[in-house]
C-alpha cells in the first residue's frame, strides 16, 4: 500500500474529557465507551469506527432544519407564541447564546474522521486481510464525511476552526519562537487550546480544502457501494458516502467555485449510475416513508426505531398533534408555498411536501405515512434525513450547462425532473429557454419544490444570490415577512456577513 499522505496544520486538537467548560465539544474516541488501547486492530474496528463517524450528524437534523430552513423564505414558526430561540432562526435575529447554534456534533464527526484516516494506515499494516483498495476506502470515506461537515460550516457560520489532523493525546503546534512544540493534551488549559484553535484566514481556504479533499476521494471511494467486496444490503447503502455521492458533492463545490466545465462533467457519474434514478411519481414519496432507502436517495441520515429506538426531533418540530409530541415549532409559509406549488397541482411533491388540517399548515415529509393523512406512530419520528438525492445531479448538471451557455442540455433536465414528478414537459417553443437568467430562475424554483423543506433553501439563495450577481437571499427571504419587518430584514440581509450565524463557543452546552 502507498503511503497515505497525511494532513498536518499549525495547532490543532482539543480536549474532550478533562475541560468542564467545553463540555463534550470534541469526542475523539471512536464509539462510545470504546478502549482506545483495544481498538483499531483490524478492519472490523475500522467499519465500526466509520459508521461511528456518522451518528454525531444524525443527533442534529433538527438543527439543520433551521439553519437551512428556518431562516429562508419557505418556513415560518408553527406556534402563536413561537419559542424564543427557535423563532430568532424565522425572524432572522439569531443571536450567540443560541443553543441551536451548537456546532460541536459537527465536530464529533470530524473529529472521528480524522481519527479514522490516521488509524487506517495502522490497521493495514497489522491485518493482512485489509487490502490496499478497502483500506483506501475508509480513508476516503472519513475525507469526503469531513469535507461535507465543513461545507456545512462554511456556508453557514461566520467563523469556526479549521480541524485537519487529529492529536487526541497531543498538540502540535508552532509557538511565539517559531519552534515545533508537541504537548500533552490533558496538560492544557481551556484557554490554551482555544488560543491554539486554527480559525482560517479568509472561507476561500476552507472552500479549497472541501474541494480539494472531495477531488481527492474520487478514485478511491467504491463505485457501487462494494465494501469489503460486498455489496451493502439497502437499509445500510445509502447511509454510507459513496463514490457517485462523491462525484455530486464536488460538482456542487465546484459551481460555488466557479468550475463549471468539471461540475459539468462531474453530474455525468451518478446521472449514469443504475444504482441512483430520479424514480416515478408515484414511488416518490417512499424516500421519505419507507422503512429502507430508495434509489431516489445518495446520502441520507436514517432512523430505524423498530431497531434500537432510535428517532429524531423533526417529528418534535414539524407535527402539529401533541399527543403525537409535536411541538409545531416550524411549518411552511403559506404564501411562499402559494407561489412554489400550487399553480401545478399534478406535481407528487405538492400533495406530499405539505399538508392543511384545518387552520394548521404542516411539514409532511417528516410526519406523513401516505399522500393522504396517515402519520407516524406517536413519539417515533424516524424519517430519514437526505443529505443528497438523485435531483440533485440532475438540477446541479442543469445549473452547470446553464452556466456554460449550453441551454438546450438544461432545458432537458429542466424536464427530466418534471416528468418524473407527474408534470409535463416544458416546449421549447413556450419557453424562452436561451434567456439565462429566467432559467436561473426556472432552476432554482426546482430546486425549491423538490428540497423543499430539505435543510438547502438558505443556501441556495445564497448560490442563487452568487450567480446571478444579485442579492437574490435579500429580497426572496423578505418576502415572508409583512409591513415593517419586511423592509428591516431585507435592509439586514443587504450585507452579506449577515448570512452567517454567528456564535460564542464558551456558551454552547446541551439543552437541545
Amino acid at each position: 500500500m502507498k503511503r497515505i499522505t497525511k494532513y498536518s496544520i499549525w495547532s490543532v486538537a482539543l480536549l474532550a474529557t478533562s475541560l468542564a467548560s467545553c463540555g463534550d465539544f470534541f469526542d475523539v474516541k471512536p464509539y462510545d465507551a470504546v478502549v482506545e488501547d483495544e481498538f483499531y486492530q483490524n478492519q472490523e474496528d475500522l467499519n465500526a469506527a466509520a459508521f461511528a463517524m456518522y451518528e454525531p450528524l444524525s443527533k442534529d437534523v433538527h438543527k439543520f432544519l433551521l439553519w437551512g430552513d428556518a431562516r429562508a423564505d419557505m418556513v415560518t414558526a408553527g406556534q402563536k407564541e413561537p419559542e424564543p430561540y427557535i423563532n430568532e432562526f424565522v425572524i432572522n435575529n439569531i443571536s450567540v447564546q443560541n443553543p441551536y447554534t451548537d456546532y460541536s456534533s459537527i465536530y464529533k464527526t470530524i473529529a472521528r474522521a480524522n481519527r479514522q484516516m490516521e488509524k487506517v494506515e495502522h490497521v493495514f499494516a497489522i491485518d493482512n486481510k485489509l487490502d490496499d483498495r478497502d483500506a483506501k476506502a475508509y480513508y476516503a470515506e472519513a475525507l469526503l464525511l469531513r469535507a461535507i461537515c465543513y461545507y456545512y460550516l462554511v456556508r453557514t457560520f461566520d467563523e469556526f476552526p479549521l480541524i485537519l489532523s487529529d492529536h487526541a493525546e497531543n498538540i502540535t503546534y508552532t509557538d511565539v519562537n517559531g519552534e515545533l512544540v508537541s504537548r500533552a493534551t490533558n496538560k492544557l488549559t481551556s484557554s490554551e487550546i482555544r488560543g491554539l484553535l486554527n480559525y482560517p484566514e479568509t472561507k476561500q481556504e476552507v472552500w479549497l480544502q472541501i474541494y480539494n479533499d472531495a477531488l481527492s476521494v474520487m478514485g478511491l471511494l467504491p463505485l457501487n457501494y462494494q465494501w469489503n467486496r460486498n455489496s451493502l444490503p439497502a437499509n445500510e447503502r445509502y447511509g454510507r458516502v459513496s463514490q457517485p455521492l462523491a462525484a455530486t458533492f464536488a460538482a456542487e463545490v465546484a459551481i460555488w467555485l466557479g468550475e463549471y466545465q468539471t461540475a459539468s462533467a462531474f453530474c455525468n457519474s451518478p446521472i449514469s449510475n443504475n444504482n441512483h434514478s430520479l424514480g416515478t411519481s408515484g414511488g416518490w414519496p417512499n424516500q421519505f416513508t419507507a422503512s429502507t432507502a430508495s434509489q431516489h436517495s445518495m446520502f441520507l441520515l436514517g432512523y430505524r426505531y423498530d431497531n434500537s429506538f432510535e428517532t429524531n426531533r423533526l417529528q418534535e418540530f414539524t407535527s402539529h398533534r401533541r399527543e403525537d409530541g409535536g411541538k409545531y415549532y416550524l411549518k411552511p409559509v403559506s404564501q411562499t408555498i402559494s407561489k412554489i406549488f400550487s399553480y401545478e397541482p399534478t406535481d407528487v411533491r405538492t400533495t406530499f411536501s405539505y399538508k392543511t388540517f384545518g387552520k394548521d399548515t404542516v411539514i409532511w415529509k417528516y410526519i406523513g405515512l401516505d399522500n393522504v393523512s396517515s402519520m407516524r406512530s406517536a413519539y417515533q419520528g424516524n424519517a430519514s434525513w437526505h443529505v443528497y438525492r438523485s435531483a440533485d445531479a440532475y438540477l446541479l448538471k442543469a445549473l452547470a450547462d446553464l452556466l456554460l451557455d449550453d441551454y438546450s442540455s438544461a432545458f432537458n433536465f429542466i424536464n427530466n425532473i418534471r416528468t418524473a414528478r407527474g408534470l409535463e414537459e416544458y416546449e421549447p417553443e413556450e419557453i424562452d429557454y436561451t434567456n439565462k437568467e429566467m432559467m436561473m430562475e426556472m432552476i432554482f424554483r426546482e430546486r425549491a419544490r423538490e428540497f423543499a423543506f430539505e435543510g438547502k433553501r438558505w443556501y441556495d439563495l445564497m448560490l442563487y444570490s452568487k450567480l446571478s450577481g444579485e442579492n437574490k437571499l435579500a429580497e426572496i427571504v423578505s418576502s415572508k415577512y409583512y409591513g415593517e419587518m419586511r423592509q428591516q430584514v431585507k435592509q439586514k440581509l443587504q450585507t452579506e456577513s449577515n448570512w452567517y450565524i454567528p456564535v460564542d463557543p464558551t456558551l454552547w452546552n446541551n439543552v437541545n
